[in-house]
């Protein structure tokens, strides 16, 4: 007997199993339908969030549904990352750590410390990224238009972790400049992008995310829960067209950084990752967020970090993947 898999997003499977324990199931037995005795639904989620488009009279298009609670099927994961971070901060490696996990494929997720917030500096680029993928949208040529790039920008350019620069008076194309802000996190790339993209656009993507919109004359934080919207979207293609979605997803997989999520992980597991980084006087940030294709089964997971050390934030948000794919490979595997 062939069996057929259906691939169809949580929220319908939920109201399918809800609406089958509910009014009673229909089991096909030698080509006719039997109803059998109503029962329970205990295993249906109590409330679901969402987000909807509003731009609409008629029709609100679903861009993001949420189990309110957090996955019990999660638990053996969470509590070792979360008895890693306690030891993490008790060692005084760091000042705050959070993290979420979200499984891609069924929606189960949990986040430690998800109300802690932090100044994404680099990963804020993934809205840049997003915001030209919609202008691309509505003029495909755009990605194809070439912006000049004079020389290097002297302020909001301290990268401590840089492996790469624009050569000065070069027209590069909005392709390549996207290449470079993601791939290499080069913040002149990312400064000119800045300057010709439509900050309408950027703006409403915080609105339409219910992610507070950033102050560009004030220091901006975010918290695990809100970033990682920017991610889920792009892998459900629910905010921009699947082409585009694929497209982004393909420049955060070509990120050069391997200090922080990709030691955690096997040399052939496909992430699409982003990372963040600052120091300010004695205290620094570092954060990462990415999607780990590991067996058809891929995960979303990010880090948030505050401390006194890059080089030990890096050893955390190593430790911290490592501990979350190991364990997922056997939850996986079972």
């Amino acid at each position: 007997m062939k069996v057929f898999k259906l691939n169809l997003p949580l929220y319908l499977v939920l109201i399918l199993v809800c609406g089958a324990f509910a009014g009673g199931k229909y089991i096909l037995s030698n080509g006719k339908s039997e109803v059998t005795s109503p029962q329970m639904a205990n295993s249906c989620p109590s409330a679901m969030d969402q987000i909807r488009l509003k731009d609409y009279e008629l029709t609100h298009p679903l861009i993001l549904t949420d189990i309110s609670t957090q996955s019990n099927a999660l638990k053996s994961i969470q509590n070792k990352i979360t008895e890693y971070v306690n030891q993490a901060k008790a060692n005084q490696k760091a000042d705050d750590i959070s993290v979420y996990f979200r499984r891609l494929d069924n929606g189960s997720w949990f986040a430690i410390n998800p109300n802690a917030t932090y100044n994404p500096a680099s990963m804020i680029k993934i809205a840049y990224l997003i915001t030209y993928m919609k202008m691309a949208e509505l003029n495909p040529g755009v990605l194809n238009s070439k912006v000049f790039f004079a020389k290097h920008f002297s302020q909001g350019n301290n990268q401590n972790i840089k492996d790469f620069q624009l050569k000065e008076g070069v027209n590069y194309t909005v392709k390549d400049l996207l290449t470079a802000m993601i791939a290499h996190s080069d913040n002149d790339a990312t400064l000119l992008l800045s300057q010709n993209m439509n900050t309408t656009i950027y703006d409403n993507i915080f609105k339409d995310l219910n992610i507070p919109i950033p102050n560009p004359v004030a220091e901006y934080f975010i918290s695990v829960n809100d970033y990682c919207k920017f991610y889920r979207v792009l892998y459900s293609s629910t905010y921009t067209r699947p082409e585009y979605s694929e497209y982004a997803l393909k420049l955060l997989t070509l990120s050069t950084f391997k200090d922080g999520l990709k030691k955690g992980l096997d040399e052939n597991v496909v992430i699409a990752h982003k990372f963040g980084e600052r120091i300010i006087g004695n205290k620094a940030q570092l954060h990462e967020f990415g999607i780990v294709f590991y067996n058809k089964e891929p995960y979303l997971i990010g880090v948030m970090t505050t401390g006194n050390s890059l080089p030990l934030l890096s050893e955390i948000v190593g430790e911290i993947s490592r501990i979350a794919y190991q364990d997922y490979k056997t939850l996986s595997n079972s």
